[in-house]
């Protein structure tokens, strides 16, 4: 009887362990992976659409209003340099104008 009982008792206790290590590290580790790959997943994907969109439009926008500002002066200085040079001319015309009718 007490054999039997201690047997029992003793295999009980190595089946509940064989079962607690089962559930508990394999299945843990199981979840725990499962859980870390989409974790890291979901982590990953939105600090990379975080960087795009930091990317993305942020630098892009800086960029293009550089780039716009630049295209602004280059084209505002060609436009002051057209007239500069028109208003030089057209005066360079009446000073040849008077000049040659003084000499005239």
């Amino acid at each position: 009887f007490i054999y039997s009982f201690i047997h029992s008792f003793i295999y009980s206790f190595i089946h509940l362990f064989i079962y607690l290590f089962i559930h508990l590290f394999i299945y843990l580790f199981i979840y725990l992976f499962i859980y870390s790959f989409i974790h890291s997943f979901i982590y990953s994907f939105v600090y990379s659409f975080i960087y795009l969109f930091i990317y993305l439009f942020v630098y892009s926008f800086i960029y293009l209003f550089i780039h716009s500002f630049i295209h602004l002066f280059i084209y505002l200085f060609i436009y002051l340099f057209t007239i500069i040079l028109s208003i030089a001319t057209f005066s360079n015309f009446f000073v040849t104008l008077i000049n040659e009718m003084i000499f005239i």
